[in-house]
């Protein structure tokens, strides 16, 4: 979820200068990133809306398997770390540059943000309703480990913070591979499916079923396209066409039969479609700049919605008490109030923090 191109500046093996070409020329890249957490946004904001007692016309159809945002995200992931990674060293010491630049990217924002809300469930607990603080909870959502939250959930403190355990074991499945293997991608790839297929075969505890669940193939999806990508420097539209017909039926087969178990085929497949669009139509039109700004501010925006909505919803409804106003209109002021946030967390805190968090790893690694 949190990657960019752009975020591997200081991976000195794996090319500064290149990276920046990259970053310039894949704005398709940046506005999907931009439309999936905005789809992740308005898709909470209708349900937070609906619980407070606002009844909205048009945002639930906009809202719409607005979840599939975060499937976008990780094959985006994918896609970025093999296109980032073709081609470039292997071995220990372009792992631990892989290691520097994914945590300091990943982690300040969301620890930041994970230690506001334990310190909110320790001294404001009517803030979260019948939440509860547990140690254990709060130590495993700091060290990206799956557990269960205080409603039986396998959630972190901040609740969007579980699709980050995921783009964390799939960087340690990177990191292992660059530091042992010629060929990293080929071994991610054969690792994804592999477990994938090995999950089906008994049932396993927490840790067995979150990193064995379908949905890791999605990362090996956008390991696909950022292979493709990197080689032939654009997207055939052989790939495209036909998935087309096949992920038309997966929608519609969506609607019937929708479970976490076939969340790959239900949303993974249409994700890995969008994104091979937006790559095949990269150089082919004109991409908005606004979008691909909110592209940059993607990551906060995902994780300080979490907390946006909720505050924003409790200030409107002391505000409008009868709930003069219409649904849609309420959910349209919280979804600006989010952007707005999202923009000025990645100028004052995303930013700053990464920059200091790779130049403290980086003097760390080279003691």
């Amino acid at each position: 979820m949190a990657c960019t191109v752009s975020d591997q500046a200081g991976m000195n093996n794996f090319s500064l200068d290149w990276s920046r070409m990259l970053t310039k020329q894949l704005d398709s890249i940046q506005v999907l990133r931009a439309i999936a957490a905005l789809w992740v946004v308005m898709f909470h904001t209708v349900g937070n809306a609906t619980t407070y007692g606002w009844t909205s016309q048009f945002m639930p159809s906009l809202a719409r398997h607005g979840e599939m945002g975060v499937d976008i995200f990780f094959v985006i992931s994918g896609f970025v770390i093999a296109l980032i990674s073709y081609g470039k060293p292997v071995g220990l010491d372009a792992a631990r540059r892989f290691v520097i630049a994914r945590a300091a990217r990943v982690i300040p924002l969301y620890w930041v943000l994970t230690s506001l809300f334990t310190a909110l469930l320790i001294f404001a607990p009517s803030a979260f309703g019948h939440a509860r603080f547990n140690l254990w909870h709060v130590i495993s959502s700091f060290l990206f480990i799956p557990s269960l939250n205080w409603a039986g959930i396998v959630v972190p403190v901040i609740n969007v913070g579980w699709t980050l355990n995921y783009e964390i074991w799939f960087y340690v499945l990177f990191t292992l591979a660059i530091a042992t293997f010629q060929k990293p991608i080929r071994s991610v790839m054969i690792a994804l499916v592999a477990l994938a297929l090995v999950h089906p075969l008994r049932e396993g505890g927490i840790i067995w079923n979150f990193y064995t669940n379908s949905i890791v193939l999605e990362f090996a999806g956008g390991v696909i396209l950022g292979t493709v990508y990197a080689k032939y420097k654009n997207i055939a539209p052989s790939i495209i066409f036909p998935l087309i017909p096949t992920v038309g039926l997966v929608i519609w087969q969506y609607d019937l039969s929708f479970t976490g178990e076939n969340r790959f085929i239900a949303l993974g497949l249409p994700a890995f479609l969008a994104v091979a669009c937006a790559l095949y139509f990269e150089n082919r039109i004109r991409w908005n700049k606004f979008l691909c700004s909110l592209g940059d501010a993607s990551y906060s925006l995902y994780l300080t919605h979490a907390l946006t909505i909720p505050v924003c919803m409790k200030l409107i409804q002391t505000a409008d008490q009868k709930h003069g106003l219409r649904g849609d209109i309420v959910c349209l002021m919280v979804i600006i109030l989010s952007v707005a946030i999202a923009f000025a967390c990645r100028r004052y805190l995303e930013r700053p923090m990464t920059r200091i968090a790779r130049r403290w790893l980086d003097q760390r690694a080279s003691v």
